[in-house]
């Protein structure tokens, strides 16, 4: 063996020191800087390491971290005894680690999860709505925070989750949702628990009479949704116009359009600001979510007669049936022809910003749209809530102020067309916006109606019980 030279930092175990066994051959000691004691160190192999992400830093994203801890003498010779005791033990809790691991994680909810997804997609693959249904699944369970997948529970075995999970993950739902756009949370609770039940099923072929926990009630929504009234509406598109410096109305060409003043650095030029009001019309005529915003392409438009069009939002193979979205708005013709003739192909909401290949909401595009709202909103609204000034609340205002306007919409058989058209469910349009307009309009009608009350004087004639009997004999 080698003599450990005088001055060192890094040695290996097995290269200085002549112990016998079957130790790892990585196991090194090191010198500390302003500790008297000797630490040894081991990087266990990925197989056996049953630490998260196997050891690696930044969320699984980084580096894996070498295992040390001190051998509490300052020579080498004790010092590597007690390391070959000590990585021996890390040994044995790493293979106890990984077994409680596998015990626990063998019949996890994941494990359903991948089952499901995988038959689901080979029998719904030549049905309608294929891409569609495939993304909005995979969000449900992958979305970073609220994604099932992402939740504790749904990597340990099904038996062990109980009825606080659901309640904590719910609790989850409902802040994300306040946060977003104001509401309860109520359809999301409905469709996350609906793919979970989904998971259970499946799961309940191994857990033969285990009985899974219930789900907290979803209650429905019981505060309206933030909107824009039809009057803020205007004056904001009023405001987002003139933002434009009228640039909004004469660009007709794509030279014009390319030639409107734009800095990657200053989000509020004037380009930016035509791609806000164009955002605002399409998201106002087509009933969009948030998310298709950065997606969205001139060539998913089509013109099927004088002013009708129609918006395909997936991209599809072969003449495979599209799910379509149209406007219920008759004047929607001349403005899309105007976006589109400044814009006839690729991207249309800041098509100068990249798309990352495969993740395009990393694009900013998004961010870039509520920023541009939040200055809008702030100049002509300023007494507009502050959590409202998010791009879904445009959302909101096109589905309530299209239900106010043609009360039809709302009942059946319509309101099934209407929702599938902006891609949601007849009963979230009712509990979300249909109730409120009901509970509106009926109060305005009592208030035309209803004389004004007598025998109350506000501060007046009648201050006391006594006086109030007094007018009632």
């Amino acid at each position: 063996m080698p003599e450990i030279p005088e001055i060192w930092t890094t040695i290996n175990v097995r290269d200085y020191f002549s112990h016998r066994g079957n130790f790892p051959s990585n196991l090194r000691l090191k010198r500390i800087h302003n500790s008297r004691n000797i630490y040894a160190q081991w990087l266990p192999s990925e197989d056996e390491d049953s630490r998260e992400f196997q050891g690696r830093c930044k969320g699984g994203k980084g580096k894996r971290i070498l295992i040390q801890e001190s051998m509490e003498t300052d020579n080498p010779e004790e010092a590597s005894k007690k390391a070959i005791k000590w990585v021996e033990g890390k040994q044995k809790e790493m293979r106890d680690a990984l077994i409680a691991k596998e015990r626990t994680t063998k019949n996890s909810l994941s494990v359903y999860w991948d089952a499901y997804f995988l038959r689901e997609n080979a029998k719904r693959k030549e049905q309608r709505n294929f891409v569609r249904w495939r993304r909005e699944e995979r969000l449900k369970w992958e979305a970073q925070e609220y994604g099932i997948g992402n939740q504790s529970w749904a990597k340990t075995n099904v038996d062990l989750i109980n009825r606080s999970d659901f309640e904590e993950y719910f609790a989850l739902l409902e802040k994300r949702a306040l946060t977003s756009s104001g509401s309860n949370g109520s359809g999301m609770k409905a469709q996350q628990k609906t793919l979970i039940n989904k998971l259970l099923v499946l799961a309940e072929k191994d857990f033969v009479g285990h009985r899974f926990p219930s789900f907290p009630s979803i209650k429905k929504q019981t505060k309206q949704v933030t909107h824009f009234t039809s009057e803020q509406w205007s004056l904001l598109l009023l405001t987002v116009f003139d933002l434009t410096e009228g640039q909004e109305a004469i660009t007709r060409s794509s030279s014009d359009y390319n030639n409107l003043k734009w800095n990657p650095y200053n989000r509020q030029c004037i380009r930016n600001w035509v791609d806000l009001y164009d955002a605002l019309i399409l998201q106002w005529f087509f009933y969009l979510r948030a998310e298709d915003m950065y997606r969205l392409k001139s060539e998913w438009f089509k013109n099927i007669q004088d002013d009708e069009w129609v918006l395909n939002l997936e991209t599809t193979k072969k003449d495979r049936q599209l799910h379509s979205t149209t406007h219920f708005r008759k004047d929607a013709g001349s403005y899309v022809k105007r976006i589109l003739q400044r814009k006839p192909e690729g991207y249309l909401i800041f098509p100068n910003y990249l798309r990352p290949l495969g993740n395009e909401a990393d694009s900013g595009v998004l961010g870039t749209l509520n920023f541009l709202l939040k200055k809008a909103i702030e100049k002509c609204l300023p007494e507009f809530p502050e959590k409202g000034r998010i791009w879904t609340t445009i959302r909101h205002t096109a589905f309530r102020l299209t239900l106010e306007d043609d009360s039809s919409l709302g009942v059946p058989p319509q309101i099934n067309a209407f929702a599938d058209n902006g891609h949601t469910s007849p009963q979230q349009l009712r509990d979300t916006y249909l109730r409120f307009i009901d509970l509106d309009k009926t109060a305005k009608q009592a208030r035309a109606k209803i004389e004004p009350s007598r025998n109350i004087r506000w501060g007046g004639k009648y201050k006391s019980k006594k006086d109030i009997e007094d007018i009632k004999d």
